[in-house]
């Protein structure tokens, strides 16, 4: 189905067939068939490894492909089909293959943190494929990622920010990625393993007393509003012993933890609405770098070309 729609056009499940033969018949010898069925296998070891990225070769593009699985991205395939066609071809490097592949993550990953619907993700994914050029896929993709408006939209760095740092996160199926991704870029000389590691309410989901006390003033407003932020996330491998215990007593538990991602909160004095929001604040600095936003220029036009989505975010 996915080798059929990498032109661009839909094909539903019931229409492989009906395809399939409309792309046969148009065929007016052996040899052409012959060469449609080699072009078929060879693009089946490219969807075999978009399947199971454990058989790409190139640790870059493996991670990539990872990452994308992880996601469950299937309406790209038919554009990660083009891109590796294009790969086999010699007409894209493999560092730009790298870096569309990071657009497409950035692009998908910014829109579940902001929480845009994905029904338009199938049509996008398809008008890119049936677009694809001959050169300059890098700047191509990123453009036209950058130009949807609406629920084709490439979230900018402040409506990121904005459901990064203050909306509710946990629970959606990227929410670990997240989590394992920002640990991940603090690069550990010596690796961690975290692969048992689970997410850690750092002010428990269940309100006791002496959380009370621990975030003072409005605590059942700052619980409701950022328990389940990223700011309140964190992983740990010992997850159960934690729990609801107090704030003194998960610091003194997570005192020898080689996971980064904790040493902030190992630093504060109390955790409550400021300490959350502080933590947020730089877990999304460290976002902005790993999912890049969309080309400025192409959503808000040439006279704007020269400034950042930061220096943006103050005007909107």
């Amino acid at each position: 189905r996915h080798y059929a729609m990498k032109g661009g056009d839909n094909v539903y499940q019931r229409g492989i067939y009906v395809a399939t033969r409309g792309l046969l018949k148009g065929m007016s010898s052996p040899a052409e068939v012959e060469a449609e069925l080699i072009r078929m296998t060879n693009f089946s070891v490219i969807y075999a490894s978009i399947l199971n990225p454990s058989l790409e070769q190139t640790p870059s593009i493996r991670k990539r492909l990872t990452s994308l699985k992880t996601l469950d991205v299937g309406t790209s395939y038919p554009l990660l089909l083009r891109l590796f066609e294009a790969r086999h071809s010699d007409k894209i490097s493999i560092d730009d293959l790298e870096r569309c592949l990071a657009l497409i993550e950035s692009f998908v990953l910014r829109r579940a943190v902001s929480v845009v619907p994905t029904n338009a993700l199938n049509k996008l994914f398809l008008q890119w494929a049936r677009q694809f050029p001959q050169e300059n896929h890098v700047d191509w993709l990123h453009t036209s990622m950058s130009a949807g408006a609406g629920g084709r939209r490439f979230p900018n760095d402040a409506e990121f920010g904005e459901n990064f740092k203050k909306f509710a996160q946990y629970g959606r199926g990227y929410t670990r990625y997240v989590l394992l991704r920002l640990e991940e870029a603090f690069g550990h000389k010596e690796r961690v393993d975290l692969s048992n590691a689970t997410i850690e309410h750092l002010m428990p989901q269940t309100m006791t007393a002496e959380w009370e006390n621990e975030i003072g003033p409005h605590a059942d407003s700052v619980h409701a509003r950022l328990k389940d932020t990223f700011g309140n996330l964190s992983l740990t491998g010992y997850n159960t012993e934690l729990g609801n215990l107090p704030f003194r007593e998960k610091k003194a538990k997570l005192a020898n933890t080689h996971i980064e991602l904790n040493r902030f909160v190992l630093e504060q004095d109390r955790w409550d609405e400021g300490a959350i929001l502080r933590r947020a604040d730089a877990m999304f600095t460290t976002a902005i770098s790993l999912w890049p936003g969309p080309v400025i220029a192409a959503v808000v036009g040439p006279a704007l070309a020269e400034r950042t989505d930061h220096e943006l975010v103050g005007a909107e």
